[in-house]
């Protein structure tokens, strides 16, 4: 899910920024390994070195992970709508995320189920933005790897000596090859009848 992800990449920021902080001060707490090579070498030119490619690496992630940034309220209001701060809120939500946080018992759904499952079980009607913000949140992609992934199965099937493909049996295809099921070959196969010819 998208907002675990942009939680993993946060957090591994933070870290970034405590190591580089924390190197610069000469405190090597997180570093066992660095502060034996520090005491037999000169530590004060290792540690620039060092704090140099964190600068550039922490540079690289906010490049990076820029557009993270222009969604996180909303990532916010989907991974947790009790907590989030209702002047924070976009104002289409504002008035939803009030009654879902005075709703004790979708507070205790939130708590008992996973996300996806609790925004399946709220009222479509009375809350239907926090619905339409969480079909968005859900739908995006962490990774274009699948995406990726599923254009190189239809290059792989829709080559020039198949190319009457249907669009119907194209999606069937696509539809196997992206599925996580195995199929039961054996209870498929008990089930078919066997045609004698005479």
């Amino acid at each position: 899910m998208i907002s675990q992800l942009y939680a993993h990449v946060s957090s591994f920021q933070c870290k970034l920024t405590l190591f580089r902080s924390q190197l610069s001060s000469g405190n090597y707490n997180h570093f066992p390994n660095y502060k034996k090579m520090a005491e037999k070498f000169n530590k004060t030119a290792i540690n620039f070195s060092y704090v140099e490619k964190l600068d550039i690496l922490i540079q690289s992630f906010q490049d990076r992970f820029s557009e993270f940034k222009k969604v996180k309220p909303l990532l916010d209001i989907f991974s947790n709508p009790f907590t989030i701060s209702v002047e924070n809120a976009p104002e289409s939500m504002q008035l939803e995320i009030i009654d879902i946080q005075n709703d004790q018992d979708l507070r205790n759904k939130f708590n008992e189920r996973d996300l996806l499952n609790f925004y399946r079980c709220i009222d479509k009607n009375s809350y239907k933005e926090l619905r339409i913000n969480a079909l968005k949140c859900a739908s995006l992609f962490g990774s274009t790897y699948i995406c990726e992934q599923t254009f190189s199965i239809l290059n792989n099937n829709k080559t020039k000596n198949r190319n009457r493909l249907a669009n119907e049996s194209l999606e069937a295809v696509l539809r196997v090859a992206t599925s996580k099921f195995e199929p039961n070959i054996k209870k498929i196969v008990s089930t078919m009848q066997c045609h004698a010819s005479n």
